[in-house]
């Protein structure tokens, strides 16, 4: 009988141990799973673009460089909503991230508006040059400044060009066409002055509305024209290459200042070099994305450019508050 007592005192004691060891090896993973960070990134545009791919890049350098204890979840395709939807949803903390063009926060900074001004860059030689000169460094403080959100990460989004179902050569064949345009005042502005008849859209909506014959056109980087198949819906890609626009990632500015500082120099070297790595894939696949339009069945059209400017000579008393800045950047060598 001692053997036996002794024998179940020796089990319970064992037992025992087990328990306290999975006990404790539970609050270890818990312990890790709490001081993991976690941050929603939102991206309207397609999955499988090149801007997804930068954003996956994105998430896979936080991902490095914190050694696992800051997780990036990308949601591409619009998922989380519209750009303007994600945007506001930045301060509620609905997401942490958007990444989207520099023009989507002109209601929160007015010197946003810039990035959609038309024919500001000569080509994209230009382009790159003053968005790495201290003129691209101030144009992203600035809007921070203005809107109180932090911008980061600038990348190349690909000149905008028009998807239509109508001839275009030069500007006097824009007149009267229905054309999708983001409802940003610029660009509203910028057909109006061209002839065309703006129809501000959501970019879930563009498709559609090109099938169905609500507007006859639109007008977005070829990369993210060919990446939503406006192929199918439009006979014709116009290489106006009226605007050279810059995506950023956003945050809401309390947001941001609230995280470690060693977390916020991981977001931004990545997000800078995310941003470089967008640059390219961008410079690298314009060219070739346009071979696909034309294997696509797509015609190719180089318009008469110089008419399309002669029609916006006067554009800038529409915006008095960037005239020195569009002076600037257009007189930059």
């Amino acid at each position: 009988m001692k053997n036996s007592r002794f024998m179940i005192i020796i089990l319970i004691i064992t037992l025992l141990t087990i328990t306290l060891a999975g006990c404790s090896g539970n609050e270890a993973s818990e312990t890790s799973n709490e001081e993991q960070l976690v941050l929603k990134l939102a991206n309207a545009s397609a999955i499988g673009d090149e801007r997804h791919e930068s954003l996956l890049k994105f998430a896979e350098l936080v991902d490095e460089k914190s050694n696992g204890t800051v997780k990036i979840e990308v949601y591409s395709g619009g998922t989380l909503g519209s750009w303007r939807e994600t945007i506001e949803g930045l301060e509620p903390g609905i997401v942490q991230i958007v990444c989207e063009s520099i023009g989507t926060l002109e209601a929160y900074s007015p010197t946003a508006s810039i990035d959609a001004y038309p024919y500001l860059y000569r080509d994209i030689d230009h382009y790159l040059k003053v968005m790495n000169s201290e003129i691209g460094q101030g144009l992203l403080d600035t809007v921070s400044q203005e809107s109180g959100l932090i911008i980061m990460g600038p990348s190349y989004r690909g000149a905008r060009v028009m998807t239509t179902n109508k001839k275009v050569e030069n500007a006097d064949d824009l007149k009267g066409l229905k054309i999708r345009v983001p409802g940003i005042q610029i660009y509203i502005k910028t057909w109006e002055y061209l002839g065309a008849s703006p129809i501000p859209m959501d970019t879930t909506e563009i498709y559609t509305g090109l099938q169905q014959g609500t507007v006859e056109g639109q007008e977005n980087p070829v990369l993210y024209s060919y990446g939503n198949a406006f192929y199918d819906v439009c006979d014709y890609l116009i290489l106006s290459n009226h605007v050279f626009s810059t995506d950023v990632f956003i945050f809401d500015e309390d947001y941001f200042n609230s995280l470690p500082k060693d977390v916020q120099k991981i977001l931004e070297e990545a997000a800078i070099e995310a941003g470089d790595y967008r640059t390219q894939l961008v410079i690298e696949r314009e060219q070739e994305t346009i071979e696909k339009f034309k294997e696509k069945g797509v015609e190719v059209i180089e318009p008469d450019i110089e008419s399309f400017k002669a029609k916006l000579t006067d554009f800038s008393k529409e915006f008095p508050n960037l005239t020195e800045l569009v002076e600037k950047i257009q007189s930059y060598e």
